[in-house]
C-alpha cells in the first residue's frame, strides 16, 4: 500500500473497525463511531475535526497535513469499506491506546491510471492514541503496518 494512502487509512479504517462495538456510556468508542461516520459520508471535515490539535504520525508532521491526506484519499476512491477483528483499548486518564486488524476493501475512481496504481483490498495491523480534548475523545496519533495487500480485478 502507498505510504501517502497508508494514513489516512489509519483514521478510517479504525473509524469502521470500531463502529460495530459501539457502547453508548464509551467516550472512546464514541469518538470512533463518529470517525465511522464521518468516514461513511467521506466526510474530510468531519473526519479533520476528530484529530486532536497536536495531532502527528510518522507520515504527518501535523493535524493539516493528515487533513489533506483524508481529503485526497476521500478524492481517490468511489467507495470504501472496512472490517475488523482483536480490537483493544487500553485506556488511563490522559490517554487510550486503541489496537485492532482491519481489513480494507475500496474502489478506485477510474481516472486515468489512478485505478490500476491503488490497491483494492488490504489487511493492516494500526494502533492509535486518543487523548482527551475539548471535552471529548480526539486521535492524537496513528501508527501501522501492512498485513497484506491485494489489487483485486
Amino acid at each position: 500500500m502507498s505510504r501517502a494512502v497508508a494514513p489516512i487509512l489509519a483514521v478510517l479504517l479504525l473509524a469502521t473497525a470500531v463502529a460495530s462495538c459501539r457502547k453508548e456510556a464509551d467516550p472512546v468508542r464514541a469518538t470512533v463511531d463518529a470517525l465511522a461516520e464521518a468516514a461513511g459520508d467521506r466526510d474530510a471535515d468531519g473526519a479533520g475535526d476528530l484529530l486532536a490539535a497536536a495531532y502527528a504520525d510518522a507520515e504527518h508532521a501535523d493535524r493539516a497535513a493528515a487533513l489533506l491526506t483524508i481529503r485526497r484519499y476521500f478524492a481517490a476512491y468511489e467507495t470504501i469499506s472496512a472490517s475488523f477483528s482483536d480490537l483493544a483499548i487500553d485506556r488511563k486518564p490522559d490517554v487510550a491506546r486503541v489496537t485492532f486488524l482491519a481489513t480494507f476493501d475500496g474502489a478506485p475512481k477510474k481516472i486515468g491510471a489512478l485505478d490500476a496504481m491503488l490497491p483494492r483490498s488490504a489487511k493492516v495491523k494500526f494502533e492509535m492514541n486518543l487523548v482527551p480534548e475539548e471535552g471529548r475523545w480526539k486521535v492524537a496519533w496513528a501508527g501501522w503496518s501492512l498485513v497484506s495487500e491485494g489489487t483485486g480485478p
